[in-house]
Order: C-alpha cells, then structure tokens, then sequence
C-alpha cells in the first residue's frame, strides 16, 4: 500500500516538475519568436536605410563632389551584423544631417527633400523596432536570471542577449542586482 501512495507522490511531483518546465520554455519561446521578429524588421529597415543613404550621398555628391561622405557605397559589402551597421549608419547620417542642415550652398529640389523625409521616418521606425527589440531582450534576459527559468536556459544553453542601446543594458544591469 505505501508503495503505491509514494509511487503516486512521485508521479505527481514529476508532473509539477514537467509542468513547471514546458511553462518557462514555452515563455522562452515567445521571447525568441518575438525577437526573431524584431531582429528581421530591424535588418530590413538598416537595409533600407543604406539604400537611402546611399541615394542622398549620390545627389550630395551631383550637387557638390567635395561634400560627398566617402565609403558609403563599400558598406553593404562589409559584412557587417545589424549592430554595427547601425552604428556605422548612425555615423553616416549625422554626417547627412550635417551637410543637409549646415551647408546653405546645396539646395535641393522636392525629391531629393523627400528622400531626406523618407530617411528622417526609417529612423523613427527603427528606434520603434529597436525598443521592441530591447523590450522583449529584457523579457528573455530576465529568465535567463530567474529561477526556475534558469534551469531551462542552461538546459536549452540559452545565452544573454546584447541591447541596441545602453539605457536597456543599465536598466537590466539594476534589475540583475
């Protein structure tokens, strides 16, 4: 008789013990997902970005060869991962932004001002799929540091993932603590 009741606490107790776990991998997997997510429609808006860098320098380049930001054309063929590229798109804008706001002597007609718009929106849609981004990489690195997550993601060897920006390093640093 006792055999049987501890058989059946046994049973139970890997029945919680299973539950437990296809409940946080499953939470892990909603995580992945929507960072794959995020991951592709940042990778599309870079893409698009470098397209539209690439025009602006062209016009920059017609309108005034000596304002022409070098390098720019060799920058798909780097190789780079979406965080560099960002950084280096990054550099490259502020350089636009400068040319574009500082230098009165290059006027530019309305397509050319629309493509300038059209790079002042990938922006703003980037920073959007950054957050979301950086939003769900909190989710993930949290149960990568919580029990019993934890557990799953050295079973699954799960690792911490990077931020697009150091505001949500900082703050998951703090919540690590």
């Amino acid at each position: 008789m006792w055999i049987y009741v501890l058989i059946s606490i046994v049973i139970v107790v890997l029945a919680i013990i299973l539950s437990i776990y296809v409940i946080h991998y499953n939470k892990f997997q909603v995580a992945i997902i929507k960072i794959s997510e995020a991951e592709e429609n940042i990778s599309i808006l870079l893409d698009k970005k470098l397209d539209t860098i690439i025009r602006i320098n062209k016009f920059i380049e017609e309108k005034n060869e000596e304002k022409k930001i070098p390098g720019v054309e060799k920058l798909d063929k780097k190789g780079l991962n979406s965080f560099d590229l960002k950084k280096e798109l990054d550099k490259y804008n502020k350089k636009i932004i400068e040319i574009t706001d500082y230098n009165k002597e290059i006027i530019f007609d309305d397509d050319e001002v629309a493509i300038l718009d059209d790079l002042n929106d990938l922006n703003i849609d980037l920073l959007g799929a950054e957050k979301y981004y950086n939003d769900n990489v909190v989710i993930y690195n949290k149960l990568i540091k919580c029990f019993p997550s934890n557990w799953v993601a050295k079973i699954c060897k799960y690792k911490i993932k990077d931020f697009y920006s150091n505001e949500k390093e900082e703050i998951f640093e703090i919540l690590k603590q």
